[in-house]
């Protein structure tokens, strides 16, 4: 004897195909400043057209923001960005002329084009509130071009300079931030003269070998007699140990191709005594997410 149907088991509908209308989707697609050069093979899956998709935050994203330890190290970015950017596997590896355009992204479409400011007026020194748009900052030119231009020193030697990557400007800025802690401490009255010399000049040690990894880390290739070098250990070698004129010759182009980045500022008028002025816009990965939450 056959069992009557159940009604309600024919209606039933599968729970997570609901729940699919509800799970994150794209808001908004981006072009990397980087055209997605300069990444390293298998850390970016870059789509025909060139648009990468980016999704909002979910809320496991919000709750790594809240984690110091991993907003401290770099880590927290790291999980966001390949979080929202799917096509990202590897963000440690990113170029940094991409970084700051992929965490605006990430913020567009978790909370909106518009996000709130505060400035202190130049002409009358209120304190002014007010909202600015986002958007704005993503349609800011990036000059690669700049990472082009081969430093020739002579006929036989050239030398290619390219972005950083997040992990080794990450590095160095966690160095810097060690160095300057190291600095408030020996400002200890309590200190001796001689220690505070001590401590002083291993942190000015320490800032030179750092000036000195930021060149390395920049360096794509160096072009000898027709020969390109690219194995890291040689170039660190050539750039610790090379004449200080073709160094300086590279330090210079590198600091023109640190320029790529457009800065980012403010216009804004003053509501209370009409004074327009323009201020920077600081762009802190630790708070920008966190002053929409």
């Amino acid at each position: 004897m056959n069992e009557p149907v159940n009604p309600n088991l024919e209606a039933a509908v599968d729970p997570r195909q609901a729940l699919s209308r509800y799970i994150r989707q794209p808001q908004i697609y981006i072009t990397l400043p980087s055209g997605g050069k300069y990444w390293p093979a298998g850390s970016l899956e870059m789509p025909i057209n060139g648009e990468i998709p980016v999704l909002s935050m979910s809320s496991y994203d919000e709750l790594v923001l809240k984690t110091p330890d991993a907003l401290m190290n770099g880590q927290s970015v790291v999980d966001i960005i390949q979080s929202c950017i799917r096509n990202i596997k590897d963000a440690w590896a990113m170029p940094v002329v991409d970084l700051d355009y992929c965490l605006i992204a990430i913020r567009i479409a978790s909370y909106g084009e518009s996000m709130g400011f505060t400035s202190t007026c130049t002409g009358c020194g209120e304190w002014n509130e007010y909202n600015i748009d986002l958007k704005n900052f993503l349609n800011l030119p990036v000059d690669m071009a700049r990472y082009e231009k081969i430093v020739e020193y002579d006929n036989n030697l050239k030398i290619k300079i390219k972005p950083r990557s997040y992990r080794d400007a990450n590095q160095a800025n966690l160095e810097v931030f060690e160095q300057q802690r190291i600095v408030n401490i020996v400002q200890d009255d309590s200190m001796d003269e001689q220690t505070k010399q001590q401590k002083f000049n291993e942190v000015f040690k320490r800032l030179t070998s750092l000036s000195l990894a930021n060149i390395i880390g920049s360096v794509e290739y160096i072009e000898i007699d027709g020969t390109k070098v690219t194995q890291k250990p040689i170039i660190e070698e050539f750039i610790a140990n090379t004449d200080l004129k073709v160094y300086r010759k590279i330090q210079e182009h590198h600091n023109i191709t640190q320029e790529v980045i457009p800065d980012k500022t403010v216009k804004t008028t003053c509501p209370e005594c009409n004074h327009s002025y323009e201020i920077p816009f600081t762009f802190d990965h630790a708070n920008f997410f966190a002053l929409a939450s």
